[in-house]
């Protein structure tokens, strides 16, 4: 019966996209709409996706084979059996290398096109010696990644931000999931994505999966895996209500059409296919070019979400000279707990220059608990998921646990403008990696976004970076032992001067500088994640803290 149900949803697709809220409202003025749900920002792929007459064009960093995955893939080929032309590129470095998946998605239909950036050696899964011949003789290219992320729709619609393909994404996760941000996008500023993707299409780099070796091989003994019906794609039931949501014209327009903005001022800034020329790992590019010009207007505060805190040596005298040259600029970072993490080698760079963030750039530093107090708003599945962890086997000894990491790439500066995009705070971003984002004037929109930025600071939902409590100025000579040895390439001195704060029960919050903040706050060291003291994780931490002033380029 269920299948029945769900072929009568699936056909009314059709139907449907004749009367789509969001394909009306498209003219000759841009709109747009922040999307922070992980569970609505796949609801509306999949409806745009349904609703599709001409063209689909889909760009991502991660593509992986798990249900999140196998929708994009089921509701893609869909669309191309109607008719529709469907693209897609992924990163080759971090995307699942299944020689099965590349064939079958070579093969499964004509309107339907899959390349791969960069891939090693020709093949989609070299190997281990291909691989570090490939790394050894062509570090930089190697290096060298596409991070956007972008979906358009007909030349009408598009949608970018931090989502990649993955459970992880849009909050189908036993582990991790991700608080991530996407913006939607209606009218002319489309064409410019459209026109960024057409680069990156035409990349010589850019390589159907069809043409890798491997995959080659396998079309050729035709003895891969094929998926024909919704059941064989294996969704486990996760999408039995979102699946008929998709197709619900009403909520389509009550969750996005309705909230479409007009902004003053809306710009698609992207780096062009190989970032730069530069032989070595610097070099910045198009986008990073672009967001310091912006940033020159800058006079009074900027509010800033980052996964990772890494600033290069470029983004660190940028701000310093800022600092001398506007004394009252307030820098907020909303960035990632050790708890929230998904990448400890990142942490571990954040951590060894945080006390530099804190003292000489003056920034205020709010990081993001693993189970922050508005869990249940943020990610309401919470409860299905966890329960579906703990029916898991454990890996490694481990059981999965759910919780949340910050995913989302934003600023807000002076209340009037807006970015929402793919760049980190990384040196991988601002020299490496290509990147996109949405650069968006208009103080509604920068109103929302800033909303949603410091509702992630509060003191329920992350703890606060500030400088320890301690006697006798020894903070003063920790500061200066410090900071010879995080200039060093190898960061020996084991004592940060900054620590964690959690706000004590019954009191109301202050700034780091207040006079009450030590008798308000409790320190809670430099790792708290609930785990023991030096455990595994904390020790993995320090230990890449000591080395990785030499790996700071590739983080």
């Amino acid at each position: 019966m269920k299948r029945i149900i769900l072929g009568v949803f699936l056909f009314a697709a059709v139907w449907v996209s004749a009367a789509s809220p969001l394909f009306e409202q498209v003219d000759d003025v841009n709109r747009v709409k922040i999307v922070n749900s992980g569970y609505d920002a796949m609801l509306l792929r999949v409806h745009l996706f349904r609703n599709a007459k001409q063209s689909i064009n889909v760009q991502t960093f991660i593509l992986t084979n798990d249900e999140c995955g196998r929708l994009f893939m089921y509701e893609l080929i869909q669309a191309a059996k109607r008719g529709v032309k469907v693209r897609m590129i992924a990163d080759h470095f971090v995307s699942d290398k299944d020689c099965d998946l590349a064939a079958f998605l070579a093969e499964v239909h004509p309107n339907l096109e899959f390349k791969y950036y960069r891939p090693a050696a020709d093949r989609l899964k070299p190997s281990k010696l291909r691989g570090m011949l490939n790394t050894l003789f062509s570090f930089r290219n190697t290096n060298q990644r596409m991070h956007n992320k972008i979906i358009t729709v007909d030349g009408k619609i598009g949608i970018t931000g931090g989502r990649n393909i993955e459970n992880t994404y849009y909050h189908f996760s036993t582990g991790m999931n991700f608080k991530d941000r996407d913006v939607l996008v209606t009218g002319p500023v489309v064409k410019s994505m459209e026109a960024s993707f057409e680069k990156f299409w035409k990349y010589k780099h850019s390589v159907a999966g069809r043409d890798l070796m491997d995959v080659k091989q396998r079309i050729e003994k035709n003895d891969f895996k094929r998926y024909e019906t919704w059941d064989e794609f294996l969704f486990h039931g996760f999408f039995d209500k979102l699946s008929p949501a998709a197709n619900a014209p009403k909520l389509i327009k009550a969750k996005f059409a309705d909230k479409l903005l007009v902004p003053q001022q809306v710009e698609f800034i992207c780096d062009k296919p190989g970032k730069n020329r530069k032989w070595n790992l610097t070099g910045d590019g198009v986008i990073t070019a672009q967001l310091r010009k912006e940033l020159a207007g800058w006079e009074r505060q900027l509010i800033m979400q980052t996964p990772y805190l890494v600033l290069d040596e470029a983004t660190r005298e940028y701000f310093l000279r800022q600092k001398k040259a506007k004394p009252g600029l307030e820098v907020i970072v909303s960035s990632n707990s050790f708890g929230s993490t998904d990448n400890i080698m990142a942490y571990s760079a954040n951590y060894k220059w945080r006390s530099l963030y804190i003292e000489d750039l003056d920034f205020g530093i709010y990081e993001y608990k693993p189970l922050p107090e508005d869990l249940l708003k943020v990610f309401p599945a919470y409860p299905q998921m966890k329960k579906m962890a703990a029916k898991k086997p454990a890996e490694d000894g481990k059981k999965d646990k759910p919780f949340l990491c910050i995913h989302a790439k934003s600023f807000v500066m002076d209340d009037h403008t807006a970015y929402i995009g793919t760049y980190n705070l990384d040196p991988r971003s601002a020299n490496l990696n290509t990147e996109v984002g949405l650069l968006i004037h208009d103080e509604n929109v920068a109103a929302l976004l800033k909303a949603d930025i410091m509702n992630d600071t509060r003191p329920g939902n992350s703890w606060v970076i500030a400088r320890k409590e301690v006697p006798l100025n020894l903070d003063k000579v920790n500061a200066l032992l410090e900071k010879l040895s995080s200039a060093s390439p190898i960061d020996v001195w084991p004592i940060r001067n900054t620590s964690s704060f959690e706000l004590k029960p019954g009191e109301n919050p202050v700034s780091p500088d207040h006079p009450a903040f030590y008798k308000r706050y409790r320190d809670l060291g430099s790792f708290p994640d609930g785990t023991s003291l030096l455990s595994p994780k904390e020790t993995k931490t320090r230990m890449m803290k000591i080395v990785n002033g030499m790996a700071a380029p590739i983080l």
